[in-house]
């Protein structure tokens, strides 16, 4: 088990409204100064993981409060975190190990821990909850394509015409999913939206992004997060995180993940894996993925992009994480 940590920063950061092909850099901006203490108030669950060493993942749990990062300690039921449901009672995990390899279902310290599906992917599942709590959703090596399994009714079903799907979220209303696709292998990915029957339809457009010059010269946008109030869908391209609202309309960035030579700039971090806190005033996202073992800065900014905030450092690189209010 590790210590906790609180964190008291102030952060200095520029927001630019833009609308252009990215990145583009307008020249209206406005400084805020940001107190820790001075944000609204968090009672968040966390989940992550990270590699301390090279080829070896853990996972660890923490609650986010109004002063930073609190009660931080080992999980060691699972490897590779785990995603928590929307009501905070329960968590969905691969235990990738072999054998009784598959998704389980168990309390957020694990307790009460049963499996519920078999599974077989080359890599740990990254599972998603519906908003009620009901259903998850998963990415099967089976057809590559979207799956929804109904917890209750143990039934698995893929959606159709989701092929190479990847990342995802659920719409608040449970009617849609949020995908990122990859056109082909060894292509980058754009977003699209099904509902549950498999209508598609693209929201994110390679025209709208500048190539990322550390990803092979991709346009790769994904890890979409949709807001609980469903006006708006977070995501990254080339380590920067941006808005868009499900009409395609109201598209937006919010942080820059490289500093310019001019004050005009955005928020400088490099957002990974971000999410929406439940009340959708806010979304939470790791600075980046550090070497091996090595902490990495959790921050939260503001829905409107006026406001960021750094929670806390979490330990073993930064990997993916879940949040969930805290059931007591």
């Amino acid at each position: 088990m590790f210590g906790g940590a609180t964190l008291g920063v102030t952060i200095f950061f520029w927001v630019v409204p833009m609308r252009q092909t990215m990145p583009v850099m307008t020249q209206d901006f406005a400084c805020t100064r940001v107190d820790v203490a001075q944000s609204s108030v968090m009672d968040l669950r966390i989940v992550f993981y990270g590699y301390p060493e090279i080829g070896l993942s853990r996972s660890g749990s923490a609650i986010i409060t109004q002063t930073g990062l609190s009660d931080m300690r080992d999980i060691t039921f699972t490897r590779a975190g785990g995603e928590l449901s929307p009501d905070g009672r329960l968590m969905a995990y691969d235990n990738c190990r072999i054998p009784n390899r598959g998704i389980y279902l168990a309390g957020p310290g694990g307790n009460k821990a049963r499996k519920l599906l078999a599974v077989n992917n080359q890599n740990c599942v990254n599972l998603r909850w519906s908003p009620d709590s009901t259903k998850l959703s998963y990415v099967s090596d089976a057809d590559h394509s979207l799956h929804i399994f109904d917890i209750a009714r143990r039934r698995d079903k893929a959606v159709p015409n989701t092929q190479l799907a990847g990342w995802h979220w659920w719409s608040p209303a449970g009617d849609r999913i949020v995908y990122s696709r990859r056109a082909s292998a060894g292509s980058g990915n754009l977003l699209y939206i099904t509902d549950l029957l498999g209508k598609s339809r693209q929201l994110t457009f390679a025209r709208d992004f500048a190539p990322c010059k550390s990803e092979d010269d991709l346009i790769d946008t994904r890890m979409p997060a949709w807001s609980p109030h469903g006006d708006k869908i977070a995501f990254t391209q080339c380590g920067a995180l941006f808005v868009i609202s499900p009409d395609a309309e109201g598209f937006r960035q919010l942080t820059a993940r490289e500093r310019a030579a001019s004050p005009d700039i955005l928020s400088f971090a490099a957002a990974d894996n971000p999410r929406w806190t439940p009340d959708g005033k806010w979304i939470v996202f790791s600075d980046g993925i550090a070497f091996v073992g090595a902490p990495v800065a959790l921050k939260k900014i503001s829905a409107d992009g006026a406001t960021v905030v750094e929670i806390g450092q979490l330990p073993y690189g930064g990997g993916s994480f879940s949040i969930a209010p805290v059931k007591k």
